[in-house]
């Protein structure tokens, strides 16, 4: 392993696997503000965003090869070396393009599962005869792990309707089409209407909560339907297993064979 760090071309190699590493970082992490201002739009797009990783992950992925071919690598090293310029393409190739997608999927289930207690708090609150600049400030006003998306949300659409003087149900809606969950922007949207219009938002609430519920239902059914399926793979394995290792052990004369070899 010392003789892989003593070949003359090595250390420019991990010079530039270092820069390559530090230049996919940057683009990872830069804000989507500044690369807007410097033209990177198309930066945010997932297809180009996984052009750069695959771009970022296979170059990394070369030099690592190519550093161990130069240096002629072998046995722990070169396999050292490999199973670094594989996780080093999984990594800036899949896991990184990726990351923003799943946070998105994430905090979209997570704000679709929190969107019926909402509608229920926003349906007692009216029932006070509240105001729904009110109703949104007593949701927020005291943390929750389990709420944090949705008292963020909340949170997002008080300030934005303070600094653009739009109706509280309207920022709410401005504030959750980004974020991707379908069933929340159609509430959010419904409330939004109802406001501007003057109409009942009692009923829009009662409408949309039985829709959401009738969805949230078929979605755990299907959960259960795929846990039972795994379930039943499972058992299944195992059952197969189980009868292989009798036949072995049987087939063996019960583990005689293999004392002989000893």
């Amino acid at each position: 392993m010392p003789s892989f760090f003593l070949v003359p071309g090595t250390p420019f190699y991990l010079l530039a696997l270092a820069g390559t590493l530090l230049a996919a970082l940057g683009v990872a992490l830069q804000p989507r503000q500044a690369l807007l201002s410097a033209g990177g739009e198309a930066a945010h797009v997932p297809g180009s965003r996984f052009v750069i990783g695959q771009i970022a992950g296979g170059v990394t992925a070369l030099l690592c090869v190519l550093t161990a071919l130069i240096s002629a690598a072998s046995g722990t090293t070169l396999a050292f070396v490999l199973a670094l310029a594989l996780a080093s393409y999984l990594g800036l190739g899949i896991v990184l393009p990726r990351r923003p997608i799943v946070q998105r999927e994430r905090e979209a289930a997570a704000l679709r599962r929190l969107t019926p207690g909402f509608i229920a708090f926003v349906r007692v609150a009216l029932g006070s005869f509240e105001a729904p600049i009110a109703i949104m400030r007593r949701y927020v006003e005291r943390p929750h792990p389990a709420w944090a998306p949705m008292q963020a949300l909340v949170a997002e659409a008080l300030q934005l309707s303070l600094d653009q003087r739009m109706r509280p149900f309207a920022a709410l809606a401005a504030a959750a089409r980004p974020r991707g969950c379908r069933e929340l922007n159609d509430v959010t949207e419904a409330l939004a209407q109802a406001e501007a219009e003057g109409g009942p938002i009692e009923q829009v609430l009662a409408a949309q909560q039985q829709t959401l519920e009738l969805i949230l239902q078929g979605e755990f059914r299907r959960m259960l339907r795929r846990r039972t399926l795994y379930l039943l793979l499972l058992v299944a394995i195992s059952l197969v297993v189980g009868i292989l290792i009798n036949l072995l052990f049987v087939m063996t004369g019960g583990g005689k064979v293999f004392i002989g070899l000893g």
